[in-house]
This record gives C-alpha cells, structure tokens and sequence, in this order.
C-alpha cells in the first residue's frame, strides 16, 4: 500500500504537457491495483474467520470461564460474575441456571453420573447440575477455595482447594469428603486433570506440577515454573500445561521428565484437540492456537475484544471457547 501511494503521488505530480495522455490510464491502473490489494486483503481475513460463529451470552458481564462437552452432547460453561452455569447447544442455544448461592462458580467437568459438575470459588463448595438444569451445592470447607474440578480414574469427583493446600476427594456413592495436602506449603492448587498413567496431575501457584494418586499419594515435580495455570492430558500420553508468565507450553511425562514449546503469545487454557494436536487460548492477545505433540504451535486470527478463556471441542468436533472480554460463545473450525 505504502509503495502505491507513492506511485500515485509522483504521477499526479507529473508534468501536465508531457504526461497528460497516459495519466489517467496509470491512475487508473493504481486504484485498480489499490481495490484489488484491499479486496485480497478482505478475503484473506474472511477466509481466516471462515466457520466461525460468536453467539452472544444473555446476561451482560458474565465473565464466562471454564467450558466442557457434557454428557448430554451439549457444551457447559460456568459465568462468575453472574454466578451462573449455561448450557449451550451445538447450534449455538444458549441457557442459564442460576447457582442457588452467589458462589463465583469456576471449573467445570463432566461427571461420571450423567451430571456436570463445577467449582464454586467465593462458597468453599463444589455443585453438580443435571440435564435439566438443576443445581446441588456440596460443601466441603468454610474457608475453602476450590479450584480445578474432574472426573477421576476412579470414577470419583476430585477438585483442588487453592487456599487450603489440598486435593479432595469426593466419592460418588457415599459423597463421603476425603483431603490430601499437598506437600509444599502454600502451593495454591489449581487446575487438576487425569494422566495416562491412571494418577491425576494438577498445577501449582507456586511453580510446581504435582501428581496425586487414587490412594492420595503426592508427588511434586519441577520448582520456580512461570506460573502453570492450566493442565490437559496429551494425545502423546503426555501431560501439557500453560504457563501465564511466559510464551511458551509445558509437557511432562509421566516419569517427571519436562519439555517447553515456544507459543506467539502466552496461553490461558489448554485442552485436547483434533488428532495429534492440543488447543489453548491466548488471553491478552484475542487468539485462539493449536500446537501438535511436536511442538509445533499455530495461531488464529484476532477474535478482536474476545479475550478468550475457556476451549474445549464439542460433539460436533469443533472448537468452542468463551469471549471474556465480550461476553460471546465462540465455535471455530480452526485447528481441524
């Protein structure tokens, strides 16, 4: 475009006498190479946004954050500011449930019992909702601050508490309450996931990735990591995490052993995505990106004001993430 306009300002700059006849013919020429730059530059961008649909949430502000596929084919997602849990069907139908108690409601997971199940920040409780939209709150702590929330090897219920310094337990059948802490003081437990190796792997504030065993047996690796926030199970059997500060993705394997990928930008959440390939949303930067187990990582166009958080596929296999920034359900063919 620079060099355009360039062209364009010395012809009309041009001696009259001696380039009067072919003047309008060169500046014809230019607009229509002007036109043509900007129409290719449009259809690129359309090409890049193509498939992509943005469903606006009801309730202005939500904050939407955490989103899973549920057992109904639907996708789930918790609003904290709202203090609502919605549902969102593979055509873009979006409705809300209302947490019984204004409880900041985080994580979500799908449970074992045909039921989705959440995090609830501000109430030291868990809750689960049914299909059809009923909410039951669990508490577990008065002080408690629970963090990531998933169905476990064991077919139970596990989630962090972020200031209690522990992984809990919850057995679905006696909803009997079981606490390990974990071994670092102040570790701030966050997102917590199911390995390869049939343990649970989650992150810590302070810089660490522990596992935990279905007995409650810790294990914590690494030290002075850039704050992990988000964790996945890989397709290479691998577990990957984001790291808040820092461009780039963490893996470790299930003997301990870490690796670390350049990314564009820093990611927010990361889940498992088409193939060999995992999914992440880059917070600051309004882009969604894949990288393969290779560590070869992709970026999306803008989602201009998006601010993305949550990402998970859907039935239809297609990629969903939440708009933060603009209160927006977004699904995506990128990445397929």
């Amino acid at each position: 475009m620079h060099k355009t306009n360039k062209t364009m300002h010395r012809l009309i700059k041009c001696d009259p006498k001696t380039a009067a006849a072919p003047l309008f013919s060169r500046l014809h020429l230019a607009v229509k190479s002007i036109l043509g730059f900007a129409l290719v530059t449009c259809s690129l961008i359309q090409g890049a946004q193509a498939g992509v649909r943005a469903f606006p949430i009801p309730t202005r502000d939500s904050e939407p954050v955490s989103i899973t596929l549920g057992p109904d084919g639907n996708l789930w997602f918790t609003e904290q500011n709202a203090s609502n849990v919605a549902r969102v069907t593979p055509d873009g139908i979006i409705t809300e449930f209302r947490t019984p108690t204004f409880s900041f409601p985080n994580a979500i997971t799908a449970g074992p019992d045909g039921n989705v199940w959440f995090s609830e920040g501000a109430a030291g409780q868990i809750a689960f909702i049914t299909p059809s939209g009923r909410i039951t709150e669990i508490p577990f702590s008065t002080s408690g601050v629970p963090g990531g929330i998933v169905t476990g090897p064991d077919g139970n219920i596990w989630f962090t508490d972020l200031v209690g310094n522990s992984v809990w337990r919850l057995e679905l059948a006696t909803r009997t309450l079981t606490s390990f802490p974990v071994p670092t003081p102040d570790s701030f437990p966050g997102d917590i996931t199911v390995g390869s190796d049939g343990n649970l792997w989650f992150v810590e504030g302070a810089g660490k990735i522990g596992r935990i065993t279905p007995e409650g047996v810790i294990t914590e690796f690494g030290n002075g990591l850039s704050l992990p926030y988000s964790i996945a199970l890989g397709p290479d059997g691998n577990i990957w995490f984001t790291l808040r500060f820092s461009a780039q993705l963490g893996r470790i394997t299930p003997a301990g052993v870490f690796t670390f990928h350049p990314i564009p930008n820093s990611a927010e959440q990361i889940a498992p995505g088409h193939g060999n390939t995992l999914i992440f949303t880059e917070f600051g930067s309004s882009r969604i990106g894949k990288i393969t187990t290779a560590g070869v990582a992709t970026e999306s166009p803008e989602f201009p004001g998006s601010n993305p958080t949550g990402i998970a596929l859907g039935s239809d296999r297609r990629i969903w993430f939440l708009g933060y920034g603009n209160d927006r359900v977004y699904r995506a063919t990128f990445g397929r």
